[in-house]
């Protein structure tokens, strides 16, 4: 289980994070939905320990993220918002290296990965388009089956097709290796197809979670949309 208790990291006037609070359940896939600039990201990096919260707590199964940095990162996989990858390298070079910190890592399975995405690994990173790297990065953070893993923006750059394949691979690693998956983005569909509940983050706060079902995808969908909601100004 990951817990989040009253988490507060404060940049500026309603920019940070402000009074967060969320339980995902161990197997659960966790959506975090709210526009550009929302606090999503500065959530996320608290989450895995990258910054200290002003107040509040963090646990994975009773480890503090500041605190227990190794051991909750040797059972977690990251995919940042803005991935920055070794350019010299390739592809299947920056593998390797990924795996050399990953001991638990079958290179089989990495290899069903490649296949899965249709990844030319041959190529150096340099010479990849935006969507093969972000296939590239998607592989390393889940190559080694984690327990959890927190995914930024993961469909950024990658067409419809690696899209589909990249929720394939999510749903079986939640129903396979149970793992505990949170997706932060502003894509609605991204959220809808693949997570079990939801907390819509605006202006640094959590203003309404919801469960995901047919039932209340309207609803869910009306949440979505008020995010969005602005004054007019011309």
């Amino acid at each position: 289980m990951i817990e989040i208790k009253k988490v507060t990291k404060i940049y500026g006037k309603n920019i940070g994070n402000f009074n967060i609070s969320i339980n995902i359940n161990n197997g659960e896939i966790y959506g975090i939905l709210g526009p550009n600039g929302a606090g999503k990201t500065t959530l996320i990096r608290q989450i895995m320990g990258f910054i200290k919260s002003d107040a509040g707590v963090i646990s994975f199964n009773n480890l503090n993220p500041w605190l227990n940095s190794k051991e909750i990162m040797e059972d977690t996989g990251y995919l940042s918002g803005e991935i920055s990858l070794y350019e010299n390298l390739k592809g299947i070079e920056y593998l390797k290296l990924i795996k050399n910190f990953r001991p638990k890592v079958n290179w089989k399975y990495v290899e069903k990965l490649i296949l899965h995405f249709e990844l030319n690994v041959n190529t150096k990173i340099k010479k990849m388009s935006k969507g093969m790297k972000q296939k590239l990065a998607i592989i390393a953070a889940v190559m080694h089956k984690p327990k959890f893993l927190i995914l930024d923006e993961p469909t950024s750059g990658l067409d419809p097709v690696m899209q589909d394949q990249f929720n394939e691979l999510i749903l079986k690693m939640r129903e396979k290796n149970k793992t505990t998956i949170i997706i932060c983005s502003h894509i609605f569909d991204e959220i809808a197809k693949l997570c079990d509940r939801v907390g819509f983050i605006k202006q640094g706060k959590l203003i309404e979670e919801m469960k995901i079902d047919n039932k209340n995808m309207y609803e869910i969908e009306k949440h979505f949309k008020k995010l969005y909601e602005r004054e007019r100004v011309l």
